[in-house]
């Protein structure tokens, strides 16, 4: 694998992905007060907000088709994307992370809005749930 595959690979393995997410999270409140001209509407934060999780899905499909990727990467992605598949909890863990990366925010700047304060606790709240039951899961997948 090239230094671009074993990047992304590991952006999305322990605990890269965990700072990945950690940093998307500490990032969205600017870049999305910027793109709403600071203004503080539920509607708009949450809006923005699937929309960053949409591209977080479509980005890596785009260039996983794109960009010419060996078959050692390609058969991971397709390993963990079958997991995430049938595990809701692979997914909800990752959650956890931007939420905490969101947090700060409450007791910086001017605090956390209402939107961003909902999407914060969601993010808290669903991704500990997330990652309490993906942890038991994947304990469960190691020891068979």
């Amino acid at each position: 694998m090239n230094f671009l595959e074993r990047f992304l690979i590991d952006l999305e393995s322990w605990p890269g992905s965990a700072i990945f997410r950690l940093a998307l999270g500490l990032s969205i409140l600017p870049i999305f007060r910027a793109l709403s001209a600071d203004r503080d509407s539920v509607w708009t934060f949450l809006a923005l907000f699937i929309g960053l999780l949409v591209l977080l899905r479509v980005v890596p499909a785009v260039l996983r088709r794109v960009l010419p990727f060996s078959d050692g990467a390609k058969k991971l992605w397709a390993e963990r994307r079958n997991i995430a598949k049938r595990h809701d909890s692979y997914q909800w863990q990752k959650l956890f992370w931007i939420g905490l990366g969101l947090f700060p925010y409450a007791f910086i700047s001017d605090g956390l809005r209402n939107g961003e304060l909902a999407v914060t606790l969601f993010c808290l709240i669903g991704g500990t749930a997330g990652l309490l039951f993906w942890r038991r899961v994947d304990a469960t997948r190691s020891a068979t």
